[in-house]
């Protein structure tokens, strides 16, 4: 078997030769395998770790362990020590933050030595995971397409091979890791999925596998076939700041998610656009992520104008969230708690509009927001300042009003969010 992966690996860089391979090493199973491969192919390589210092004594002992094996094997290793603790205090999502910090720290990297690649160890599995995570959130064929295995100076190699067949390897080199014990936390959606979701749907239906690898197959072709035509519409939209109706016209669904998308546009916001084509001109739709600033899309007569808002934004409410594993047993109004499985997509906050309705706790049906506004004697002057918080397909809350019913945690409730309003 080894002699199997060997000859596969060295096809692979054969087609993308450079002078330095940079390696993605937590001390896992996955990493720690794709280094040993390269170190017998006999690979410039160097090793890239992130110590999170997120799990006390655990995180240095991964640090430890990658260092001792480079210390070793004579391989230049590259530490990047980072307090996600720290960062979260300003707000934040762990996950998404620590994906910043890694890729932040890979590319600094990838910069300093031009004639560079970085090789990460993503397989089969991973794939399937990816696949069932896009489509959880409600993906479009980008997210749903899955990892390249080229996407840019990015490589992924053992992305052909499922987690057995790289377990079955590992067995046979006798190969050491470590463990990272919060990948048996179904707390984390990922492995929820890894764990038990994905386990009970393929017994179930034993070819799915192969279903999905056909879906990926198609919607990579797609999109690269799709790709030139998307970006020249997204630099054409950038540079006059206007997308021609007629243009959208000609546009399929998931060509027009694609570009809302490169866009950084919610993605509700791109299910609502047909909501907007057929509406009186001067109709708008503003939102802010939690990161970036505000933008908004108006209705014209022959296009949609792309504006940046001339709210303040000193103003606007930032949120921080984070998952917990049960409820507490004091509550603030302005902390909520959402289960995970009842919220799609991203959080986002933005300014409520005219029409906009959620279903407040303690109310059958739903309310305009307008009326909540009305009813807690909110002055007409400043009733335009009012924010809501938002999922892909709902509101959440009237921020310092309502709270919608339909996220809300319970008891019961597997994966929960705790979301601080900052105002």
């Amino acid at each position: 078997m080894l002699n199997k992966f060997q000859s596969y690996i060295q096809s692979f860089v054969e087609k993308y030769p450079v002078a330095q391979y940079f390696i993605a090493v937590s001390g896992g199973h996955d990493s720690m395998l794709l280094l040993d491969l390269c170190r017998r192919c006999s690979l410039p390589i160097s090793v890239l770790h992130v110590n999170y210092q997120l799990r006390g004594e655990e995180s240095q002992g991964d640090q430890g362990f990658v260092e001792a094996y480079c210390q070793l094997h004579a391989i230049p290793i590259h530490i990047h020590l980072v307090d996600l603790h720290e960062k979260l205090i300003s707000g934040g999502n762990l996950q998404q933050l620590a994906r910043q910090e890694r890729y932040g720290f890979f590319e600094g990297h990838l910069r300093q030595v031009p004639n560079s690649h970085l090789l990460v160890a993503h397989h089969q599995d991973d794939q399937l995971e990816t696949f069932w995570l896009q489509l959880f959130r409600g993906a479009g064929l980008s997210g749903l397409q899955g990892m390249l295995e080229k996407n840019g100076r990015i490589h992924r190699p053992l992305l052909p091979f499922s987690r057995k067949e790289l377990s079955e390897l590992s067995s046979e080199l006798q190969l050491q890791w470590r463990e990272d014990s919060s990948n048996e936390s179904t707390k984390y959606l990922r492995n929820l999925f890894r764990l038990k979701l994905i386990p009970a749907l393929e017994q179930e239906i034993p070819t799915l596998r192969d279903s999905i690898q056909t879906l990926q197959s198609v919607f990579q072709a797609t999109l690269d076939q799709d790709k030139e035509g998307i970006n020249n519409i997204v630099e054409e939209i950038q540079k006059n700041k206007t997308f021609d109706l007629n243009e959208i016209n000609l546009i399929d669904d998931y060509q027009l998610v694609e570009i809302f998308k490169k866009l950084s546009i919610p993605l509700v916001f791109s299910r609502k656009i047909t909501e907007l084509l057929t509406s009186e001109v001067g109709k708008r739709l503003s939102w802010k992520s939690n990161a970036g600033p505000f933008q908004t899309i108006v209705k014209e007569r022959d296009s949609l104008r792309f504006i940046p808002s001339i709210l303040d934004q000193a103003s606007t409410p930032r949120f921080h969230a984070q998952f917990i594993s049960s409820l507490p047993t004091e509550f603030d109004k302005n902390v909520l708690f959402l289960d995970q499985s009842k919220v799609q997509g991203e959080l986002f906050v933005r300014p409520w509009m005219e029409g906009d309705r959620m279903q407040p706790i303690g109310l059958n049906g739903s309310k305009l927001i307008s009326d909540i506004l009305k009813d807690d004697h909110v002055p007409s002057s400043e009733k335009s300042a009012g924010f809501v918080l938002c999922d892909d397909e709902k509101i959440i809350c009237c921020i310092g009003h309502r709270i919608d019913r339909r996220s809300i945690a319970h008891k019961e409730s597997k994966l929960i969010i705790r979301v601080e309003i900052q105002q």
